[in-house]
């Protein structure tokens, strides 16, 4: 496991909650691939902690399914390609009810979704794949945000880690452009009142999902079970 500047601990940070906030994000991010194994002292000594906390945090990140035990240590999982599925059908499901109450109480600015987008163009222009993952998260919790359904979007957030992973794997900034575009045309639709042209935005973000997945097990398929 090789830190960077993600792994600096701030001032007010405990030693558990550095450590599980390294772990859960390498892991979530991809810097930890599928199948990496990991060793509470090769951890604490890296992070330059005590053991405990590392320990601690290797127990919830097993209690999260981030982490699998295994002897003197523990593994990353491989992403599960029918949660992945089960995540996208019920994302697809509530996204379009969110839109509804979206369109029978607008909100008063879409702001926040418009900043949303210039910020996935930006760092496209700027080659920043890297940042698109976690910018598509963005997206979805302000849009959630704005119809006062974050506990909606934090559920649904828990149980998303393999396809957040999977989406990390997108390395194509034309895909990545054309999720801008359609962020782009809810946000139209919303302002116009069509709520036909955001839910079918959506649907067409969401229908990227099983060709990238086929594509990701076909080219790396140790990542997956």
């Amino acid at each position: 496991m090789q830190t960077d500047v993600r792994s600096v601990r701030a001032p007010e940070e405990s030693a558990r909650a550095f450590v599980y906030r390294v772990l859960s994000t390498y892991i979530k991010e991809m810097f930890l691939h599928p199948g990496e194994k990991l060793a509470e002292t090769d951890v604490a000594a890296e992070l330059q902690v005590s053991r405990t906390p590392v320990h601690d945090t290797f127990s919830r990140l097993e209690r999260e399914k981030m982490l699998r035990p295994v002897p003197r240590g523990a593994v990353v999982p491989p992403l599960n390609t029918d949660m992945i599925r089960q995540t996208v059908w019920m994302h697809r499901t509530v996204s379009q009810a969110v839109l509804g109450e979206l369109y029978n109480h607008r909100p008063t600015t879409l702001e926040p979704l418009e900043h949303c987008v210039a910020a996935e163009l930006e760092a496209l222009q700027g080659g920043a794949i890297i940042k698109m993952a976690r910018l598509h998260l963005e997206f979805h919790r302000t849009l959630y945000s704005l119809a006062g359904r974050e506990p909606v979007i934090d559920v649904l957030e828990r149980n998303s880690g393999d396809l957040y992973r999977l989406l990390r794997m997108m390395e194509s900034a034309d895909l990545w452009r054309y999720v801008a575009e359609q962020h782009s045309a809810v946000v139209q639709g919303l302002a116009m009142r069509d709520y036909e042209m955001a839910a079918h935005a959506l649907e067409a973000e969401f229908d990227l999902v099983k060709p990238l997945l086929e594509e990701c097990r076909y080219q790396r398929p140790y990542f997956f079970e």
